[in-house]
């Protein structure tokens, strides 16, 4: 081998090893991934974007394309922190269904969050204790079909914070656990809604339109008029949706129907 040919191959020798010294600079230092059930760390590992391992600042930039991803596949809410330079933990953690949703022929599951998924299907099942526990939520306001259903997770279409304001209203009174449906239609041009309540053998038909009344006080009255109902027996509608009286009627067809001021 002449000089130069050596003079070459050391040179090369030297600019992998450069080279190696300079990517290890910029290697992943340290990766710990906190998650509530292993099945969501399994299902991390297995999209991880291994050249991150090499080379860390482009994690930066990929563990919000790997949060993007998962938050797309399934109903989990992915957060990834830098503690130190070169160093990250992403925690992982299932969404708590809030709301169980009848939507164009499915049962859908709707978070706090916002995001909506496939309460059926089988990828998407969040451990027992996240289970959702309250009234299926029928929504007549959103029954037109609007092109092919969307699959994944994604951010639910409906207007949540007057869900969320109606149950801040009725939520907190007892009368409210017997609650198994709510329908929210539309009469008039104003919400609608309806509640269909189970007391033992009882069945109860509760509409209430929010602007007649508001909602602690009607809360409290249902409370008096249940349990007055409760002991008289029979099935009953209550009608919330006048102004100044609520309207009280037998559940059965062609039933008297009363007022209460």
């Amino acid at each position: 081998m002449t000089g130069s040919k050596i003079l070459m191959f050391a040179l090369l020798l030297g600019a992998l090893w450069r080279l190696d010294e300079y990517t290890a600079c910029f290697a992943l230092r340290g990766y710990t991934v906190k998650a509530s059930d292993p099945v969501l760390e399994r299902r991390l590992w297995e999209v991880f974007p291994s050249k991150s391992l090499r080379f860390w600042p482009s994690f930066l930039k990929q563990s919000q394309e790997l949060k993007v991803f998962l938050e797309r596949k399934l109903p989990v809410l992915v957060q990834t922190e830098m503690r130190t330079l070169g160093r990250f933990v992403t925690f992982l953690n299932w969404l708590n269904p809030w709301l169980r949703v009848e939507w164009r022929g499915q049962l859908w599951c709707v978070s706090r969050e916002g995001r909506m998924w496939d309460a059926e299907d089988p990828d998407m099942r969040v451990p027992e204790g996240g289970a959702h526990e309250g009234p299926l939520w029928r929504l007549a306001i959103m029954t037109e079909e609007q092109g092919q259903l969307p699959g994944g997770v994604f951010p639910s279409p409906f207007p949540l914070d007057k869900i969320d304001d109606f149950l801040s209203d009725y939520q907190p009174h007892a009368w409210f656990e017997g609650v198994q449906e709510i329908s929210w239609e539309r009469r008039g041009g104003e919400d609608l809604f309806r509640l269909k309540l189970l007391r033992g053998s009882q069945v109860f038909e509760i509409l209430i339109q929010k602007d007649k009344y508001k909602g602690q006080e009607l809360g409290g009255m249902l409370d008096d008029i249940l349990v007055r109902l409760s002991k008289e027996g029979g099935s009953h509608v209550v009608d919330a949706t006048y102004e100044g009286k609520i309207i009280l009627k037998e559940l059965s067809t062609g039933a008297q129907e009363g007022s209460l001021k």
